[in-house]
């Protein structure tokens, strides 16, 4: 054996340098081991061996030399309790001996990879690697600590683990440069304190044990020397510092049989490390070595760990055999647990589940079955959509924001030219720095190149007349959603959905693939040419892309546009950062694996550094990552009364979920049943109460019947010459009688009157009944009354319908009322020049009304 010289010597620790030929103690190697194991042991990377319990953070390794990154033992009351990596200043990652795992305060899930650090789970171990900054760092169940550098840190490292120079010697240089002479000294130097916390020193302990008063303990620890499971490793790793080590321990310790087995097991992992594998160690030591429960150790086991995620995988394993913890034979990991393969979960987003259980996945379903997911393989519907302050994601699911004003090309099929989808965007009138879209047009081929125009609030035109909804002509369908929101779909291939406020969805189904161009890309699954221009060339350049789709060649091309506004607002900036950062909190984490929020973060930071009040965009940008979210099933309630409150119109609540579908008096005579039953926040009315032709909620007694033609009011009857039908809870209840003339006089019993003469028997003050003529095709009938939402619009009729009307030159707004007493209400989007300009010809038309600009609301009487 070689000589072991004594650096210094306590009754509570020992420290040994041995010195020797380097040829076997001191080999070359690619890469170097240092561990902390036991309560206080550390073997320096040129193996030295010393003890010490701290009570703070303490620097273990790092590059000493520019700083790259910094390895930290963190202590209290002389136990280990965690390990932290720094790389540079601004990337820290903290791991408790818990298992727990936060970078940057945050709790994080394992595995976990960020700034080229992984954190995974091994043979039993938590490992920690970064093949960049060259360093692997392993701990097992019991806290004990092994940290690999490679050979280009040769002494440029420094801490507790020493310099790696190859010269044992001088491994207790401190912090200060100078050269310690016991192990606390030296360790102490390199505590590192905290802003709000200061290291006290830890003073050398002190022990009245004598550790060769009772010699017949101490001859488990000469195992080390004298079997010859350990003898064939002797020539590489020298036992006798690891003696010392194993008969302090077993001096120190009262209360177990296995005090020992720490220090066999840090020798056994050395040899290993030297490349001789111990077969049999544990059960020759009485040792054996903790593992997670359900698991057993092996001094040889894969470092790729037979999973039930892995069974079905044919996976080529790299790296030699390591000494771990496994499950046992013909048992699968799955998670924590060693299962049988018919028990394996399925993992989606991050979570497990059961067997058989079955998950909605985009336009798919999938069942778990042994470990994988089952899926049906329907093509799903492509999605592109401009939100915010022009913030796109393409069909592809490309994020980009495009801060051009003019009109643009949104989406068109160019291989049959079927439809295309026009967008206006303009400055927004508040925010001179802002750009907002304030319409989107939709061409349709099959009708003629019919133009749909969607206007700011909601309005609809049709070949530039305004028009009422909804509106159904053929394969077209336009019909209100949610307050200002439109909903317009072409056939079952076509859907777009624009809130009239600038946001703006496009949805295709799959026939489409490969055939679009466009601000949404070409939607062939490929982000990486989304950036495609008219000239059949890849941009690089966003501003370059953007500027190819401009249909307006008057307007200026964006030149160069600030990606970050927040450098132009820096009063707003910390606003931004500290609003925003609501997406990346636990709010929202239940979303965060199926919609990355980073995109939405981005965009949500723009938005309130670019909006002169931060509050309102920052609600919207918020609400846009919550729609996403509930578009994937995944319901968050962010709302709260100091955070973005929605406040509804009288007579109406708020519900995060709810469904437009079939929430007006209409429905209740003719339900929608093509209507998707989908998810939309908003203001409803309350349960039993539905939407009358006023948008006023009322309950179902009070809603007038649409039956045969005609709208009834409620109470109303009407009979023919074999029917009676009266109104009620918004149906029409019709009896019928098979003797013919019993509700009728007998002159009438040869006569029996046509459909649009069918008599509403009542109508409420100051209404007038009006029966549709029979001779008149085109007459006008109760489907264009005018009321005060729709007084200055086009009405295209599709069938006179009879019924209750106002008297000439009264409106319906719950009565009857004159036309000088409606209004109407703007949102004010648009700069006043714009709006007197769109609302001169009310002026002149009509010389009763008076336009008021007050408050930052436009009102119109």
């Amino acid at each position: 054996a070689f000589p072991v010289k004594v650096a210094h010597v306590s009754l509570h620790y020992i420290v040994f340098q041995y010195s020797g030929s380097s040829g076997s103690l001191l080999q070359e190697s690619s890469v170097s081991r240092c561990s902390l194991f036991g309560n206080d042991h550390i073997k320096t990377f040129d193996d030295s061996f010393y003890n010490f319990a701290g009570d703070c953070s303490y620097l273990l390794a790092g590059d000493c030399h520019k700083r790259s990154f910094t390895l930290l033992g963190d202590y209290q009351d002389g136990e280990k309790i965690g390990f932290s990596v720094y790389l540079g200043e601004y990337f820290n990652v903290h791991f408790s001996l818990n298992g727990s795992v936060t970078q940057e305060d945050k709790r994080v899930s394992i595995p976990f990879a960020s700034n080229g650090l992984f954190i995974e789970k091994e043979a039993g171990y938590y490992k920690m690697s970064s093949d960049e900054h060259g360093f692997v760092v392993k701990i097992d169940i019991s806290g004990n600590i092994q940290i690999f550098l490679q050979e280009k840190y040769y002494n440029k490292t420094c801490g507790l683990c020493g310099n790696f120079n190859k010269f044992a010697e001088d491994d207790f240089r401190t912090q200060e440069g100078t050269l310690a002479g016991n192990s606390y000294d030296f360790a102490n130097s390199w505590a590192l304190r905290s802003e709000n916390k200061w290291c006290k020193r830890v003073q050398t302990p002190s022990s009245m044990c004598n550790i060769s008063s009772d010699i017949g303990v101490m001859e488990i620890c000469q195992l080390l020397r004298t079997s010859l499971t350990f003898s064939r490793c002797h020539h590489l790793v020298d036992p006798e510092p690891y003696i010392h080590l194993c008969e302090e321990d077993i001096c120190a310790c009262t209360h177990s049989t296995n005090c020992h087995c720490s220090v066999f097991l840090d020798y056994a992992r050395n040899c290993a490390h030297e490349g001789v594998i111990l077969d049999g160690w544990p059960e020759e030591s009485l040792c054996r070595p903790r593992c997670p429960v359900g698991m057993e150790y092996k001094e040889c086991v894969s470092p790729c760990a037979k999973t039930c995620q892995s069974l079905n995988i044919n996976e080529v394993c790299h790296g030699q055999c390591v000494d771990g913890c496994s499950c046992p034979e013909g048992k699968l990991l799955d998670g924590e647990h060693c299962i049988e393969s018919s028990d394996c979960s399925c993992i989606h987003s991050g979570r497990h589940y059961p067997p058989g259980f079955t998950i909605s996945r985009d336009c798919n379903s999938c069942i778990c079955r042994r470990g994988i997911w089952i899926c049906s393989n329907g093509e799903c519907p492509g999605e592109c959509s401009v939100t915010g302050q022009s913030h796109f994601k393409t069909f592809d699911n490309k994020y980009f924001t495009f801060s051009g004003i003019c009109q643009y090309l949104f989406a068109k099929d160019c291989v049959e030219n079927s439809f295309s989808v026009i967008i206006e965007t303009v400055q927004c009138a508040d925010d001179p720095d802002a750009v907002c879209t304030r319409s989107a047009s939709v061409r349709i081929q099959d009708m003629d190149n019919s133009l749909i125009k969607m206007k700011h609030g909601g309005g609809i035109s049709l070949n530039g007349q305004d028009i009422q909804i909804p509106l159904l002509q053929g394969a077209l369908r336009i019909q209100h959603m949610m307050r200002t929101s439109v909903r317009l779909t072409y056939g079952e291939d076509l859907q777009i959905d624009w809130d009239g406020h600038g946001e703006l969805l496009v949805k295709l189904s799959p026939v489409y693939t490969e055939r679009m161009c466009g601000l949404c890309g070409n939607y062939n699954g490929n982000q990486g040419d989304d950036f495609l221009t008219p000239s059949g060339m890849v941009e690089t350049l966003l501003e370059d892309f953007g500027n190819s789709w401009k249909l307006n060649a008057d307007c200026q091309d964006l030149l160069k546009q600030d990606n970050d506004p927040c450098n132009l607002n820096p009063h707003l900036a910390k606003y931004a950062e500290e609003s925003c950062s609501v997406l990346m909190s636990s709010v929202f984490e239940p979303c965060h694996r199926e919609v990355s929020p980073i995109p939405y973060m981005k965009n949500c930071r723009f938005d309130v550094c670019s909006c002169s009040n931060g509050k309102d965009c920052l609600c919207s940008a918020i609400a846009n990552y919550a729609t996403a979210c509930a578009r994937k099933n995944v319901l968050v309630q962010w709302r709260e009364p100091n955070l973005c409150p929605m406040t509804c119109p009288e007579g109406q609540i708020y519900r995060q979920c709810g469904t437009p579908c079939n929430q007006t008096c209409r429905s209740l005579s003719y339900p929608d049943e093509d209507c998707d039953e989908f998810c939309m926040e908003g203001c409803y009315c309350p349960p039993g109460h539905y939407l009358d032709e006023s948008k006023e909620c009322v309950p179902k007694f009070q809603c007038s019947c649409y039956y045969d033609g005609e709208i009834f009011q409620p109470e109303d009857v009407f009979s023919d010459h074999y029917t009676i039908c009266y109104c009620e809870n918004g149906l029409m209840h019709c009896s019928t009688n098979k003797a013919p003339g019993a509700f009728l006089p007998d002159v009438f019993a040869d006569e029996r009157p046509s459909a649009r003469i069918k008599r509403s028997l009542t109508c409420r003050s100051p209404m007038e009944t009006f029966i549709c003529p029979a001779n008149n095709p085109r007459a006008e009938g109760l489907e264009c009354a005018k009321t005060c939402q729709n007084y200055d619009l086009e009405c295209i009729s599709h069938g006179c319908i009879s019924g209750c009307l106002c008297p000439k030159g009264m409106v319906s707004r719950l009565n009857c009322v004159t036309g000088k007493q409606t209004f109407f209400l703007l949102p004010s989007l648009f700069p006043i020049d714009n709006l007197l300009a769109d609302w001169k010809y009310v002026v002149m038309k009509h010389s009763t009304v008076t336009l008021w600009f007050m408050a930052g609301l436009k009102y119109i009487y």
